[in-house]
């Protein structure tokens, strides 16, 4: 009697990989998009953060943080440039420099102080806009949208994301 050899046959082995190629491609596009969901919501969370931390500072002294004005782009302060409303971290108010988890020309954060009045929004001082660029996930996108606006401008159709404070928006 003739003993068969115990591996596995090139028939074998092509189906069992090809089953493992169809697996992998049906779970790396789950996993890519419950990955780029985590980095939304960390955004979310971390521009909360700023927020939190941009208030506080006005509280105890009376006016918003200067923005690290980069005229690339259009005087914002923008966290992919290494210098994103440091002052926050260096008084304290931030223990770390909060970054978009990406961080560069398409996802990142943006920071700007207007004066008072400024496309009509009332108020008595000036007033900042707080924008998260872009998210990876359209679904959660279109589940978190922040709004700010004034009259003349609503910075909501500027971002994904947008908060501020300092002013009412006109009606």
């Amino acid at each position: 009697m003739k003993s068969r050899n115990q591996g596995f046959s090139f028939l074998e082995l092509v189906v069992v990989l090809a089953s493992l190629a169809l697996v992998a491609g049906v779970l790396v596009p789950r996993v890519s998009i419950q990955m780029a969901s985590a980095r939304d919501a960390r955004r979310l969370a971390a521009i909360e953060t700023v927020r939190q931390a941009v208030d506080r500072y006005y509280r105890d002294h009376g006016e918003y943080p200067a923005p690290h004005e980069n005229a690339s782009y259009g005087g914002w302060d923008v966290s992919h440039d290494g210098d994103f409303v440091h002052v926050l971290r260096d008084e304290g108010y931030l223990e770390q420099e909060l970054l978009d988890p990406v961080n560069d020309e398409t996802y990142h954060y943006r920071y700007y102080v207007y004066d008072q009045g400024s496309y009509g929004c009332s108020g008595t001082t000036r007033f900042y806009v707080l924008g998260i660029r872009n998210f990876e996930s359209a679904d959660f996108a279109a589940r978190n949208t922040g709004s700010f606006q004034c009259a003349s401008r609503n910075w909501g159709s500027e971002f994904a994301y947008v908060t501020g404070g300092g002013a009412t928006p006109a009606q």
